[in-house]
């Protein structure tokens, strides 16, 4: 009885220890995907509200893309601004664009509690249909006598080839320089903190909350603008990692922590 009791104990030893092992070194509960995606979803959007942010400034038409078209040009209401980059893909900052975003606000930019609504029409960065919604609100200035903007992305999704993005966030960005030189927009600093949920393009479902506040750093374009700041990502079914943005420069590293094991990424979209 003993001796069958001795083997019964090794034999829950043995498979504990191989789960263990395991959960070691398999390396799926390793993967970066959707730290990755998030990145990848982070990114574009930070991108489009650059450039709507400068369509509603500074609409003049040109012979080049992208062309705008302002509608119902009226102060007192909602207008409508077409942002259009053509059916075929123009290089524009680096990237390779197409189609339409179409911009609905209530005023500029930084003007207190203006609403900036946009949404897309077949467009394309590198290839990537974009599509969703994005509601930008300025809601003044906060203590700190800074502006701040609540930055809200909806059902947005990014067809890639390794399939599709599925991303929402909800964000606030608070604006802590470059507010006096309107229309140079390569001194401007913000800081974002908030959280964002989504599918990866695996399919697996993740969320993300900032944990650090992201320096997002605008002379840093066309490259990467989040150049500081840290973020858990969570995956469902696989233990949570750390994403580490930057090392105050604008050169797209982010390093991924996973179980106290880094694993370096660069930002590409």
């Amino acid at each position: 009885m003993k001796y069958f009791s001795l083997i019964f104990s090794l034999l829950i030893i043995l498979l504990y220890s191989c789960k263990e092992d395991e959960v070691i070194l398999n390396p799926e509960l390793n993967s970066t995907q959707a730290s990755q995606d998030n990145l990848i979803a982070e990114s574009i959007f930070n991108d489009v509200l650059r450039i709507v942010e400068n369509g509603i400034s500074n609409n003049k038409t040109q012979k080049q893309y992208p062309q705008y078209t302002l509608l119902n040009n009226d102060t007192s209401n909602i207008d409508t601004l077409l942002i259009n980059f053509g059916s075929t893909n123009y290089l524009y900052n680096n990237k390779l664009r197409k189609g339409i975003i179409n911009v609905t606000f209530s005023g500029n930019y930084r003007d207190s509690l203006s609403v900036i609504t946009t949404t897309f029409d077949n467009f394309y960065i590198n290839n990537k249909l974009i599509q969703g919604e994005m509601i930008v609100t300025n809601n003044g200035k906060n203590s700190n006598q800074n502006l701040w903007f609540n930055i809200d992305v909806n059902n947005a999704s990014i067809n890639t080839q390794n399939g599709v993005i599925n991303w929402q966030s909800n964000k606030i960005r608070e604006w802590i320089s470059g507010t006096e030189t309107y229309l140079d927009l390569s001194d401007d600093i913000y800081r974002d903190t908030g959280l964002s949920n989504g599918n990866a393009a695996n399919g697996n479902t993740f969320s993300m909350q900032i944990i650090d506040p992201l320096h997002i750093d605008l002379s840093c374009l066309p490259s990467c603008v989040i150049t500081s700041g840290s973020a858990e990502i969570n995956p469902d079914g696989y233990p949570s990692r750390i994403v580490q943005y930057g090392d105050s420069t604008c050169d797209c590293n982010v390093d991924v922590i996973i179980n106290n094991e880094k694993y370096p990424l660069v930002v590409e979209y």
